[in-house]
């Protein structure tokens, strides 16, 4: 696995660090850590024992995040007219819904 060992005592010692880097998750990240966290807990640890479960979760939620505002806007395109204001935020609130809605499918799905 490529994993070194460093002589303790009587003992060999995995050489385990915690990465430097620094990484915001967002809110679909954090839906989809829990996910993992909860329901694929071998890939959970294996992510984890390889040091690449920040970075494999910002890349989910940036994924995410960029599919959500893709949905958002293909929606807004063929909303109503802003004349009738109630009308276009049911619109809006419901094309939210629909992306968000999508988004997490694609999330618990994997």
């Amino acid at each position: 696995m490529g994993i070194s060992y460093t002589k303790h005592g009587n003992y060999y010692l995995p050489d385990l660090f915690i990465p430097k880097e620094q990484y915001e998750i967002g809110r679909f990240g954090s839906l989809y850590l829990n996910h993992i966290k909860k329901n694929r807990r071998v890939l959970y640890s294996w992510l984890k024992i390889n040091g690449t479960l920040l970075k494999h979760v910002v890349d989910i939620d940036r994924t995410a995040t960029a599919y959500y505002d893709e949905l958002i806007n293909s929606f807004s395109k063929s909303a109503p007219p802003r004349e009738n204001q109630m009308e276009w935020v049911r619109y809006m609130n419901n094309a939210r819904h629909m992306a968000e809605e999508f988004v997490l499918e694609l999330i618990y799905k994997e």
